[in-house]
């Protein structure tokens, strides 16, 4: 079998197949430990020096553009296929008055109540830059002889004027893909959807899903979907819509009824750790992040068994601005907390809703052709999950650069097990494995814009590789068995 990762790439005018190739080199092509040494080179015959990989057309792309780098058998006898999910030209031509009207929007929120702490240092600066537009606007109001009579006046008017013009077009052309994309305002709903919508159809033909719904053959038995930047977010509401519409048609009913015991346990955690009531049996295990992923994987297993195709095993982000959700997505705090629990936005852990029948908490529910199989107030009894409850099956990996005022670090990135937590009970529950790197256990000093960084490094790679390279492996673990 094979393992497919789709990478999706962030802001700014991107080339097609670059992110791919620097990707492909830093996880697979220099980690020696996924190919046996002795192997002799798949492209010479001689000494290897690197893991080989080749670069082909693919039609499940659906862009002549883009090619698929698919690589050599490694240790476990597996072959891996990277795909880039390219979405750069869905989003052009975006206009100063767009942006200026998104900005507006976040500036004149209340910097106490609505501005996470993490994004005022930047929130500020904005108002610095709208405070010397303003000032540049004015100066121009003034007679021509005052600048004739003062040449510095003169000279920091231009130089103002050249300042706020540059970042006015920086920001259309990199900043202009946030805006575009996180809003869904009448000019920006079409953009998104076309975004959504080939994201969803890539991922749903690597499953072996037919245009009409049917389940077709796939050659794959894990996707890992990787983002970066704005593509954490654009992946995030891929597999939100992915899932949903893959668990409306594919999922268990009684004519193929599966065992479902992993899916009892992870429940049971769950109520555990949220301080909900638990079921007699099994034994309430006490929650930990590592049995927590545990039973992901074997309550994937078992989705998959149900008829279920969904084989997403991990989400991987880097560098993700979701950790600002509650000022990039909603109007605060308050409102993340409501689309959460209304599983707009789904959680990891999935959120819980009660079930009148078992008297307990389910990330699941029972359907009613699944009305004959076991009891009503049976909580073991087969149940489907609901449609935001992806990260019950798929485990979650955030990596993100920690930072100092603005330069130092990266601004964008941070953790994510608040924001995109689960909340019930009162109590916030995560299941988002968090590291910070750069700097990292070797290298203390603070690097300055890291977020382009997650798997480069200055100059060739290393080996050993760096800290966040090393990370990055570990997080997609292309050499499991």
């Amino acid at each position: 079998m094979r393992q497919a990762v789709v990478v999706i790439h962030g802001i700014g005018e991107q080339i097609p197949m670059e992110t791919l190739r620097s990707f492909v080199d830093a996880v697979w092509t220099t980690d020696a430990s996924l190919v046996d040494a002795g192997k002799p080179d798949s492209n010479s015959g001689g000494k290897r020096t690197a893991n080989a990989s080749w670069s082909k057309p693919d039609r499940r792309t659906r862009s002549f553009e883009l090619r698929i780098v698919t690589t050599e058998s490694g240790k476990n006898r597996r072959r891996t296929d990277f795909f880039e999910y390219y979405w750069a030209h869905r989003i052009l031509d975006t206009t100063w008055q767009q942006l200026r009207a998104w900005f507006l929007e976040l500036m004149l929120r209340n910097p106490v109540r609505d501005v996470p702490r993490g994004v005022l240092p930047v929130w500020i600066l904005m108002w610095f830059v709208a405070a010397a537009a303003l000032g540049v606007f004015l100066l121009t109001l003034l007679p021509d002889d005052v600048f004739a009579l003062s040449w510095p006046v003169a000279a920091a008017v231009a130089g103002a004027a050249v300042l706020v013009t540059g970042a006015a077009g920086f920001l259309a052309r990199y900043i202009g893909d946030v805006a575009r994309y996180v809003k869904a305002k009448p000019a920006n709903v079409a953009r998104r959807q076309e975004i959504r919508e080939n994201g969803v159809q890539l991922l749903e033909t690597l499953m072996g899903i037919e245009p009409d719904g049917t389940l077709g053959p796939t050659s794959y038995d894990r996707i890992i979907v990787v983002g970066h930047s704005l593509g954490t977010i654009i992946a995030y509401d891929i597999l939100t819509h992915a899932f949903a519409r893959i668990n409306a048609l594919h999922n268990q009913s009684a004519a193929n009824p599966c065992p479902q015991q992993a899916r009892v346990e992870l429940e049971q955690m769950l109520r555990v750790a949220a301080g909900l009531p638990v079921a007699p049996a099994p034994t309430p295990q006490p929650w930990s992040l590592d049995r927590f992923r545990a039973a992901q994987a074997e309550a994937r297993t078992e989705l998959n068994a149900s008829g279920n195709p969904w084989i997403v095993s991990d989400f991987v982000t880097l560098g993700s601005p979701l950790t600002h959700a509650e000022f990039l997505m909603v109007r605060d705090r308050a409102h993340l907390s409501v689309a959460k629990t209304q599983r707009i936005l789904p959680t990891c852990p999935p959120t819980l809703e009660y079930d009148r029948g078992t008297g307990l908490h389910h990330f699941t529910y029972r359907a009613p052709d699944l009305a004959a199989l076991g009891k009503e107030d049976d909580p073991a009894a087969p149940r489907c999950p609901h449609h935001a409850a992806l990260f019950a099956y798929t485990r979650w990996t955030n990596v993100y650069s920690p930072h100092r005022w603005i330069a130092l670090g990266d601004l964008i990135s941070g953790p994510l097990a608040d924001a995109m937590g689960l909340e019930a009970n009162g109590r916030k529950l995560s299941g988002i494995t968090d590291i910070a790197v750069m700097p990292g256990a070797v290298e203390r000093r603070r690097r300055f814009f890291t977020h382009t960084r997650y798997w480069k490094s200055r100059g060739p790679l290393p080996d050993p590789a760096p800290e966040h390279v090393r990370v990055l492996r570990e997080a997609l673990r292309l050499g499991d068995e």
